[in-house]
């Protein structure tokens, strides 16, 4: 199996998301016995492209590719991957509907491409925001947002799930969305100029861990009483969220990886997700981290992390009903009752 990584194989200041992807998978199939190859294409979806037609040409195929709709890059890298004997699954973020009128869906066109695994991002935001807004007591919210790049789905659908909650909030309004690059650097530099035009602002929040935690160097610059919440849960914001300086994270989405080999496992098997959830699941697994369970959730997915048990999702090893289950739950409660 070869995931095809966008990322970084070393942070450089957006965040260790995609490290967290590979390290997670991996440890899924271990848990799974199944051999995993990452490459990464370090944020460049030009070699992300050059790499799914290498893999496309390879006489020796792997049984499966995993891909990401980075940079709007899938739609080349699954034409590259149409003559591959492998299959092929997609991850993280979304095609667009234009980019499916254009390529077809799964197992139509490219019938190799047996599915798609995401996040419920827009879930995700709306819970985020509702956690904030219940944090502001009797206050009315006036809300600052940064996203990230427009042309990534998830960061969009993070986005139209935080205004999903406000429009049906009396009371609640964004002031301004803007898109960033996801880095740290870039969020402070723009939270700060939002800051100044919008004094009232009360809430803000960042789409994922980078752009937060410089949204909150924004905040403290200006002395202002803003609460900041974010998406992605890493190391240094889950210590931030504990110390009582981020207010809440939405956190998870690093574990999509894992839930791809947990569905891959079962359909090499013979258990076809697409009877369990379809070929397109849209698991809905984020779950928000504030100050009373950070400390219990860092320590429990960062230093005991080897003992995360991935096979409790599998329908092979532990058979039930209904469409799968990846609620966080099993992990957190699994591993804490094993130390």
């Amino acid at each position: 199996m070869v995931f095809l990584n966008p990322g970084e194989a070393v942070q450089r200041g957006t965040g260790q998301h995609w490290q967290l992807v590979s390290r997670f998978m991996a440890l899924a199939a271990r848990t799974f016995n199944m051999q995993l190859e990452i490459l990464y294409a370090e944020r460049d979806h030009l070699l992300m492209q050059r790499q799914a037609e290498e893999v496309a040409r390879r006489t020796d195929a792997p049984d499966y590719v995993v891909i990401v709709n980075e940079k709007m890059a899938a739609p080349r890298m699954l034409r590259s991957l149409a003559r591959s004997p492998a299959k092929l699954l997609l991850i993280h973020n979304d095609l667009t509907p234009g980019q499916r009128h254009e390529v077809g869906n799964e197992r139509q066109l490219i019938t190799n491409w047996i599915g798609t695994v995401t996040a419920n991002a827009e879930q995700g935001g709306y819970r985020l925001m509702q956690f904030l807004y219940q944090r502001l007591g009797q206050s009315a919210a006036q809300v600052i947002g940064i996203t990230g790049d427009p042309n990534t789905p998830v960061s969009l659908e993070r986005a139209a799930g935080v205004e999903a909650f406000l429009s049906q909030t009396p009371n609640a309004r964004t002031r301004q969305l803007v898109f960033s690059d996801w880095s740290y650097a870039d969020s402070d530099q723009k939270a700060r100029v939002l800051l100044a035009r919008y004094p009232d602002a009360n809430v803000m929040w960042a789409a994922n861990d980078s752009m937060a935690l410089g949204a909150l160097d924004a905040v403290r610059a200006r002395n202002a009483r803003v609460l900041v919440g974010g998406v992605g849960a890493l190391q240094e914001a889950l210590a931030s969220v504990a110390d009582g300086g981020l207010a809440a994270m939405m956190a998870g989405d690093y574990f999509i990886g894992a839930w791809a080999m947990v569905l891959l496992h079962d359909y090499h098997q013979g258990k076809d997700f697409a009877a369990a959830g379809g070929i397109r699941q849209k698991p809905d697994f984020l779950k928000v981290i504030q100050r009373e369970n950070a400390a219990r959730y860092a320590d429990v997915v960062f230093q005991r992390g080897e003992a995360l048990d991935f096979g409790a999702y599998s329908k092979i090893m532990h058979p039930r009903p209904g469409p799968y289950d990846f609620s966080l739950e099993y992990l957190l409660n699994a591993t804490s009752k094993a130390s």
